[in-house]
């Protein structure tokens, strides 16, 4: 891999990186979520940045897809794709809980209201 491949993946490596951690610090992706592809992609950029790891990791790609430039990208894309889906499962999730709190909320108020209001205060 020419030395421009490897900037440009590390770079890619780094806006995705960036995006990751803004979408745990505004609750939209689970932080267990943040830190598995945290490590991922700083594995993948040491992979990218050592020659030793570069190497072995490029014959072990090498050796199951002959072509793996393509499949590099690929790889890179899925993980994005990943990251989508999981920001939007994290943002389903938020949304049912605060429901689920809500329709709580309402339950015990309509029961306190049935009961006479008799219940002592929460």
């Amino acid at each position: 891999m020419t030395l421009a491949g490897i900037l440009a993946l590390n770079a890619l490596s780094l806006v995705v990186l960036i995006w990751i951690l803004d979408l745990v610090r505004r609750g939209r992706l689970y932080v267990g979520y943040g830190v598995i592809f945290v490590a991922l992609l700083v594995a993948a950029a040491v992979a990218l940045s050592v020659a030793p790891l570069r190497t072995a990791a490029h014959e072990a790609i090498a050796r199951l897809f002959p072509d793996a430039g393509p499949v590099l990208l690929a790889l890179y894309g899925l993980c994005i794709l990943l990251v989508y889906v999981l920001a939007q499962v994290t943002v389903i999730s938020n949304r049912l809980s605060r429901l689920v709190q809500e329709l709580a909320i309402r339950e015990a108020k309509q029961e306190e209201k049935e009961a006479g209001g008799t219940a002592p205060p929460a």
